[in-house]
């Protein structure tokens, strides 16, 4: 199946997933895939490393790598941003309230990122979906060797230079 075309042309899939840090203290383990349309190339990986002291705020953080890094590199075009973390999706698209004090601030910025495409669509799979996404989140987290993939490590924050093109 062709994926669909927006205004802006083919579909891009970003794939975010977030592993806190077991000691407190330690940032979050990031993990963006961005691939062309819902299953083609793996066009660009980022391993990163943020903030977080729970599950839901490392997912939070993921994804709002995930959607910066869209906006930077693929303005306009149309966006299907998988994660496995129900929770973030229901609370961006208003079926659950944001009841933890820590995921406020982190939903109203991804909140605001959201707005700023045209078209997005926000998707929870299950994890297994989701494996090169963690592989990465644990590889900022651990090393190359904890996420058993061949990706080098990319850094240590949500600077732009942390990333790497497929």
């Amino acid at each position: 199946m062709t994926p669909p075309t927006g205004p802006q042309g083919a579909w891009i899939t970003i794939h975010v997933d977030g592993a806190p840090a077991p000691v407190a203290g330690v940032p979050a383990g990031l993990g963006v895939v961005v691939r062309r349309g819902r299953t083609g190339p793996v066009i660009r990986t980022a391993s990163l490393r943020a903030p977080a002291a729970t599950c839901n705020e490392a997912e939070y953080q993921a994804l709002i790598a995930g959607l910066r890094l869209a906006l930077r590199h693929y303005p306009g075009q149309p966006v299907r941003c998988l994660t496995d973390s129900r929770v973030v999706v229901d609370q961006l698209t208003g079926r659950a309230a944001v009841r933890a004090a820590a995921l406020r601030p982190l939903h109203a910025e991804a909140a605001t990122l959201v707005r700023g495409f045209a078209t997005l669509e926000l998707v929870a799979v299950p994890r297994a979906l989701n494996r090169l996404a963690d592989a990465l989140a644990w590889e900022a987290l651990y090393g190359r060797r904890a996420a058993g993939r061949a990706f080098p490590m990319t850094g240590t924050d949500l600077d732009p230079a942390h990333e790497q093109e497929a």
